[in-house]
């Protein structure tokens, strides 16, 4: 993974209240309290990276910066100023990694995607548990619920977490991967152990992400091993209630972590529903 750095993300973000101390991995007490910027490139005067909040699934936002004459111009996504500065960083990192990490937010009309074409995270013609039903990506009781958790047959085991659809990854910080694949969709793939995958590597659905684990290296817990996993549109969370993913249409229930899958007249609910992966892709 590409190292935590201090530079213009730490000069910048002082005045909102974000700051970097050091650039050394963050210990427990830091995770709880300091946000960790990623650089994933640095191409004609330009930055791009992540800028990670930590949390039970940490917020992830993408990062411009530039120097200009007048100091450092900065700007995160979701925002006015991330739109505008997108539309110039798009000719200076056309051609490289950054450029491709660019294009795949709503800024340079990457296509809004109705469809989110998403599979299911695990190797086709398996079952796995549905652990969790839909819930708020940071613990909260508010929607979105954005969040499922899955693990392999066996409790307590650990199992290979595989794409969901194919792009590009980022790892903004221990134990997380996420994947952006255009039209301004992401999936999120938290508490992976033996991450398998490198930043801007460009992968297919199905590539091998890494294995289920309890590991929170971004903040959170997780009482057994599983894949928390989240889906983003144009860097916001999205409601999974109505989605259809690998085939299965997500389906709320009472509370957070309850609600079930649904296909074909079969419901598999959480907790421990057995959810079996055919290959098919989502058409939501």
């Amino acid at each position: 993974m590409p190292q935590r750095w201090v530079g213009r993300v730490a000069a910048l973000f002082v005045a909102t209240v974000v700051a970097f101390a050091t650039v050394q991995p963050a210990t427990a007490a830091s995770i709880s309290t300091q946000p960790m910027a990623v650089r994933f490139a640095a191409v004609n005067g330009w930055e791009i990276g992540t800028l990670a909040y930590p949390g039970d699934e940490p917020r992830v936002v993408l990062y411009l910066s530039r120097q200009t004459a007048a100091g450092v111009a900065l700007a995160t996504e979701g925002t006015a100023e991330f739109e505008a500065l997108s539309r110039e960083a798009g000719v200076a990192l056309a051609g490289t990694r950054g450029g491709e990490l660019l294009a795949t937010t709503k800024s340079l009309g990457a296509g809004a995607s109705v469809s989110a074409a998403l599979g299911l995270p695990w190797t086709d013609g398996k079952a796995w548990r549905l652990t969790g039903g839909p819930h708020n990506n940071a613990g909260k009781s508010k929607h979105p619920w954005s969040s499922l958790d899955f693990n392999g047959p066996a409790s307590g085991g650990s199992y290979k977490v595989r794409a969901a659809r194919g792009g590009i990854v980022v790892r903004p910080c221990a134990n997380l991967v996420q994947i952006r694949h255009g039209g301004g969709w992401t999936t999120s793939y938290y508490h992976l152990k033996t991450i398998q995958v490198r930043a801007g590597q460009s992968i297919d659905r199905g590539s091998l992400l890494g294995y289920t684990s309890t590991k929170a290296g971004c903040g959170g817990s997780a009482n057994g091993p599983h894949v928390h996993f989240s889906v983003l549109k144009n860097g916001s969370h999205v409601n999974l209630n109505g989605l259809s993913i690998g085939g299965w249409t997500v389906k709320e229930g009472s509370g957070q972590y309850y609600g079930c899958l649904v296909r074909n007249g079969a419901k598999k609910c959480a907790p421990g529903g057995s959810v079996y992966n055919s290959g098919a892709i989502g058409t939501g």
